[in-house]
């Protein structure tokens, strides 16, 4: 559950929220809907603690692991592949993958005088892999790769390599793979063509989380979404 109460926002001057109250309740689907620079991104900021509020709170759940697409993204200097780069969307995951390999090749090195500690750790870590999906990352990535138009033989082109509107689509794909309990969508269709917009609806279709949804676009909204969230005058 979230909880917007009583929340207001300024940038210098400007307000652009005033005292806004809303709830989101767990598996909901929200579609929200406001002119542009109502403060619609501006929500989701304050949900992710990329800003803060300047009177009120926001109560979420701290466990919550977020999905976040927004319409502008900063790859930086990416040198993973394409594919890896969908792949890398749940870092605990890589965390622990990057440990069983630690571990494992202490093992083969025989640097490790306790092996059966270690071995012993190796399989905590490969149940907890497993039980989080991690065994299913690399064809997750690939079907959402797929899904939104990227071909399989561009798979292990380097990311850096592609146009933005297609590193966006890889960004798409690396959120859907993380598999997120909250999935906040910034106008995810901009840069998408038919068949990609088609596979992706029929994904958050099945998608079991919370889904918050940023779009100009009535029929994905009207398809997607069960709650309407309105910004415009300051308010919710």
């Amino acid at each position: 559950m979230i909880d917007f109460i009583d929340v207001s926002k300024r940038f210098g001057s400007q307000d652009v929220l005033r005292h806004a109250s809303f709830r989101v309740n767990a598996g909901e689907r929200i579609g929200i809907v406001g002119p542009n620079g109502a403060g619609k991104t501006t929500v989701f900021s304050l949900i992710l603690g990329e800003i803060t509020p300047d009177d009120g709170k926001i109560d979420l759940p701290k466990s919550l692991r977020i999905g976040h697409l927004r319409q502008e993204f900063n790859p930086h200097d990416v040198k993973a592949s394409i594919l890896e780069y969908a792949e890398s969307g749940r870092q605990d995951l890589s965390d622990i993958h990057l440990e069983l390999e630690k571990l494992e090749n202490d093992l083969k090195k025989g640097g490790n005088n306790d092996s059966m500690a270690t071995l012993a750790q190796i399989g905590r870590l490969q149940t907890i892999y497993e039980a989080s999906g991690g065994y299913q990352i690399r064809s997750r990535a690939q079907a959402a790769l797929s899904g939104l138009g990227i071909d399989e033989e561009k798979f292990l082109r380097p990311f850096n390599s592609f146009s933005g509107g297609w590193q966006m689509r890889a960004e798409l794909a690396r959120v859907i793979v993380s598999d997120p309990d909250l999935l906040l969508l910034d106008e995810p269709t901009n840069y998408l063509d038919i068949p990609a917009i088609e596979w992706l609806q029929e994904y958050l279709k099945r998608f079991n989380g919370t889904m918050m949804l940023i779009s100009h676009d009535r029929y994905l909204l009207n398809t997607l979404s069960g709650v309407t969230l309105e910004v415009a005058n300051f308010k919710t």
